[in-house]
C-alpha cells in the first residue's frame, strides 16, 4: 500500500511541475479582469511626436534655405541626386536626454518632448532669429523604432525600425511579415511610455472596425505583443504525452507486482 501511494505521489508532483512549465514562455498576460487603456485619444494623435532617447538630426541655413536653392539649381540632374543623398543623411545627431532636454549649439539646452517635427522646427526657427537672418531649420529622428513580439512557441521577436514618417501598426505588423497562423489578430497589445507611465492598449484587427486601430501612429518605442491562438500549443501537448508515457510504464509496472 505504501509503495501505491509513493507511486501516486510522484505522479502528482509530475504533473504539478510540467503544468508550471507549459507557456511558461507567454509574455505579458494581463490578470483577469485588467482594464487597458482608452485607445480613442491615441487615435487622434496624426503625427509622430519627439520623445526621450531620440536621436534627432538638425540642420541650420540661413536666409530661408536659398543656398540649398541655388547649389541645386547651379548643378545636374545626377549632382542633384548625390546631394540630396547627402543632405538626407548628414546632420549632427542630438539625443534627447531623460530630462526631456536637447543642448542645441548657441541656444543651449531646450525641451522638444511632445512636439511634432514640423513643431519643433517652428520652435527652433524663432529661437534662432536672434542670431541668424531668416534661419531654415531642418530636423529628422534617426532613432524611431518599434519593439514585436509574437507570442509563440518558437519565440519571434523583431525590432521594427521607424523609416517612415508617421507609420502606422499596420505597416510595422507588414514590416514584421504580418500576423502568421499561430497568433490572434484579435489579441495585440501596444504599450507605450507617457510621461514615465506606461499606456497599454488592447487592440482588435479581426473584424473591418479594426482599421481604425490599424491606422494609428506608432511612436519610437512601442512595443507591439501579438499573443498566441490558443495556449494549447505543440509543448503542452509534447509535456502530456510525456505523463501519458509515464503513467502506460508505472502501470505496467503495478500490473506486474500484482501478478506476483
Amino acid at each position: 500500500m505504501n509503495f501505491y501511494k509513493i507511486i501516486i505521489l510522484i505522479i502528482i508532483h509530475i504533473t504539478i511541475f510540467t503544468s508550471c512549465t507549459i507557456n511558461s514562455n507567454r509574455m505579458l498576460k494581463a490578470p483577469k479582469g485588467f482594464v487597458y487603456d482608452n485607445i480613442e485619444t491615441e487615435l487622434n494623435e496624426i503625427e509622430y511626436k519627439i520623445n526621450v532617447n531620440d536621436q534627432l538630426t538638425f540642420q541650420l541655413y540661413t536666409r530661408n534655405g536659398s543656398q540649398l536653392v541655388d547649389m541645386y539649381t547651379q548643378a545636374s540632374k545626377e549632382e542633384n541626386i548625390m546631394r540630396l543623398m547627402q543632405f538626407q543623411n548628414t546632420g549632427s545627431l542630438y539625443l534627447v536626454r531623460e530630462d526631456s532636454l536637447i543642448e542645441f549649439p548657441i541656444i543651449g539646452n531646450h525641451n522638444l518632448v511632445g512636439k511634432t517635427i514640423r513643431e519643433g522646427e517652428i520652435y527652433l526657427k524663432k529661437l534662432y532669429s536672434k542670431f541668424y537672418v531668416d534661419p531654415f531649420i531642418v530636423l529628422g529622428v534617426n532613432t524611431k523604432r518599434v519593439f514585436l513580439f509574437k507570442g509563440n512557441t518558437n519565440g519571434e521577436a523583431s525590432v521594427v525600425p521607424l523609416t517612415f514618417n508617421n507609420m502606422t501598426l499596420f505597416e510595422v505588423i507588414a514590416s514584421a511579415g504580418g500576423i502568421g497562423g499561430k497568433n490572434s489578430s484579435k489579441k495585440i497589445t501596444v504599450i507605450r511610455k507617457n510621461n514615465k507611465e506606461n499606456k497599454i492598449f488592447n487592440i482588435n484587427l479581426s473584424t473591418i472596425d479594426g482599421i481604425k486601430y490599424g491606422n494609428m501612429i506608432m511612436q519610437s518605442h512601442d512595443i507591439v505583443h501579438i499573443k498566441p491562438n490558443f495556449d494549447m500549443d505543440l509543448g503542452m501537448f509534447q509535456s502530456f504525452q510525456s505523463i501519458f508515457s509515464m503513467l502506460s510504464s508505472l502501470s505496467i509496472i503495478l500490473l506486474t507486482l500484482n501478478q506476483n
